[in-house]
């Protein structure tokens, strides 16, 4: 088998790569990537756990109850042992308790106002995730696309070559053209051929890129659609969700602190037991009994630690306040930049298709002039890879189009 057969051989091949390939759009790499994501697992996990941390402090606020058992022997053997004015010769305890705290409305409430701000920060953190993932998924689901439309304009060009060839061919039979010149564009046609398989095995790396980022695990090679990606509305730095999470944590914040004050509060609990608490095992069945009473403990001075924890907070918020501030100030100059690049871009395309015509008129001139011995191969070549270049250029383009616009909806939300 010759080389030029061989390279036709494996162009064919690759050509037919894709044929009964599944056609993949979008939206399907978007929901496996949400659906496999372990991080967004994690998220969605945390959120449930701030839930059940909501329960438990309800349930450590109701009356808890406890079983109590105790055997102590100290024997005295000749005089020695323990005093048993301490120890009273042994202690028989088997007792239920039961206590509760009372009037801790005001306790308990910036404890649940804490778990459900954790668990708003947990599900705002979980959302913001599912949005920067749906970005990335989108960029290298782009990437991989452009390499299906380079294969295709790669794909058309070596067709172009292809058909000259046999006119040529026979022109350089007639003596019109030299051997040398149908050499020079069969040379032409195997460095398109090569160009599509570099194209394909660039194909194969950046879906195989686009299926681990989604946790897909396909070796298939699938024909992917026109992303046709949808702008979202612009919205003002002041109702961006991106916002949201600093809200929380001023929200939080600001709770802490009433949790501070909270801990300084009186508190009051009630208890009581019952069951056998004796000294002497043969007075066992006199010892039934119960007990019952209150405790109650207020704060009076702790070294000012309740102050400290105030200024605490309140450094906490102006960290909060200065990154807040900041981050305003980059999405309007991200907005305005990307905004500012997809206008350059579009002029740019529109110079490029207006370019591209001009190539296209000159190739069709070109092919006419060319199988009436009329044109240089050489020339006719140096047209083809100009076309070549200006529709790789415009592909280019109308990627960082879309690469562009889905930067722009990410910020956008």
């Amino acid at each position: 088998m010759s080389k030029k057969t061989a390279l036709l051989l494996i162009c064919f091949l690759v050509q037919l790569s894709f044929a009964g390939s599944q056609t993949r759009m979008l939206d399907y790499y978007l929901q496996q990537g949400l659906k496999n994501s372990p991080q967004i697992n994690e998220y969605h996990n945390q959120v449930q756990t701030s839930a059940l941390d909501s329960l438990k402090i309800l349930a450590a606020h109701k009356p808890q109850v406890n079983m109590i058992g105790q055997i102590l022997v100290a024997p005295v053997v000749n005089g020695y042992g323990y005093d048993q004015a301490v120890t009273n010769s042994g202690n028989y305890e088997f007792l239920v308790g039961v206590s509760q705290n009372v009037f801790n409305k005001k306790t308990l409430a910036p404890q649940y106002a804490n778990i459900r701000l954790q668990g708003q920060s947990a599900s705002n953190t979980s959302v913001q995730a599912e949005h920067e993932l749906k970005r990335n998924i989108t960029s290298q689901y782009i990437i991989a696309y452009a390499d299906i439309q380079r294969m295709e304009y790669a794909k058309n060009t070596l067709q172009l070559l292809q058909d000259e060839s046999t006119y040529l061919k026979q022109l350089v039979e007639r003596g019109v053209y030299k051997a040398f010149d149908y050499t020079t564009f069969l040379v032409t046609i195997q460095s398109q051929e090569i160009s599509i398989m570099q194209e394909e095995s660039q194909f194969r790396t950046d879906v195989f890129a686009l299926n681990l980022l989604c946790g897909i695990n396909d070796t298939t090679r699938p024909l992917l659609a026109d992303p046709q990606l949808k702008g979202n509305p612009s919205v003002d730095v002041s109702s961006s969700r991106f916002l949201l999470s600093y809200r929380i944590d001023s929200l939080r914040i600001s709770n802490q602190k009433y949790l501070t004050g909270a801990n300084y509060r009186p508190r009051l609990s009630w208890f009581a037991d019952g069951g056998v608490l004796s000294s002497q095992p043969s007075t066992l069945y006199k010892n039934f009994g119960t007990s019952f009473g209150l405790n109650f403990s207020l704060p009076l001075y702790d070294g000012k630690q309740k102050q400290f924890e105030f200024k605490k907070t309140d450094l906490a918020e102006n960290t909060r306040s200065s990154y807040q501030q900041f981050f305003k100030s980059q999405f309007n100059e991200e907005i305005a930049a990307i905004t500012h690049e997809l206008s350059e871009n579009e002029g740019l395309i529109r110079q490029t298709n207006k370019q591209l015509k001009l190539s296209e008129d000159q190739i069709r001139f070109g092919k006419q002039e060319l199988n009436i011995g009329a044109l240089p191969v050489s020339d006719f070549i140096l047209a083809v890879k100009n076309y070549k270049e200006i529709k790789n250029s415009l592909q280019m383009l109308m990627i960082k189009q879309m690469l562009l616009s889905n930067e722009l909806n990410y910020w956008n939300w």
